[in-house]
């Protein structure tokens, strides 16, 4: 007699994969296989629709204590980003990578996925507002604290030191985003001093309470 039925269960994660992933997180492999149960226990399909995902970020801003609201434009983005092999989901080592980003990376590998987001677009220009309003959303995104001396006060600097001081005058992402990743100065005025301050998310036990 056929079988009327097919497995639900996801299929286990492959040695490579979990090697893979190990490496480029810095997490233990039975960590990972842990990660990998909770996931499928919360999304059984084993993949993030884009609904999913938007619930998941409200959740991600609410326990971080962050009452800025994120455009639909700039979560939209984020998943594009995310979505490495771009199926229009996000399945367990998209996810996986993008949690240990905003909860573990470094101050650098943060800021390169903010840059990410816009520079897919590269003819894309932006006025000083809103230039400062997409860095400061996704610094409250990620976990980055923003700078004592204030975030606009740093772009402005950048900004000055890039030739890039006419208010009127309107900003390209790929060059700002080019001359931030590029230039140790300007990388460490933007996030000015709070390289002492910054503290990584390590307790991985909290990271996956999240869903």
């Amino acid at each position: 007699m056929k079988r009327l039925f097919r497995s639900r269960l996801p299929p286990a994660l492959t040695s490579t994969q979990i090697n893979s992933l190990a490496k480029e997180s810095h997490v233990a492999p039975e960590d990972i296989k842990d990660w990998y149960d909770r996931f499928n226990h919360c999304y059984p399909r084993s993949y993030l629709s884009y609904k999913e995902f938007v619930s998941y970020l409200e959740q991600v801003n609410t326990q971080n204590g962050n009452d800025n609201h994120l455009t639909k434009s700039m979560v939209k983005q984020l998943f594009n980003v995310l979505d490495l092999n771009e199926d229009k989901r996000l399945n367990f080592e998209e996810f996986f990578l993008f949690n240990i980003v905003i909860n573990q990376g470094s101050l650098e590998d943060k800021l390169k996925l903010i840059f990410r987001l816009y520079d897919r677009d590269q003819n894309k220009y932006l006025t000083r507002v809103q230039l400062e309003n997409i860095l400061s959303n996704m610094f409250d995104l990620l976990n980055l604290s923003k700078s004592k001396n204030g975030l606009s006060q740093n772009i402005d600097k950048i900004l000055t030191r890039t030739n890039f001081n006419n208010q009127n005058t309107k900003i390209s992402w790929h060059t700002f985003s080019t001359y931030v990743l590029n230039d140790p100065l300007l990388f460490s005025i933007l996030v000015s001093n709070d390289f002492d301050d910054y503290k990584s998310d390590d307790d991985f036990s909290c990271i996956v309470t999240r869903f």
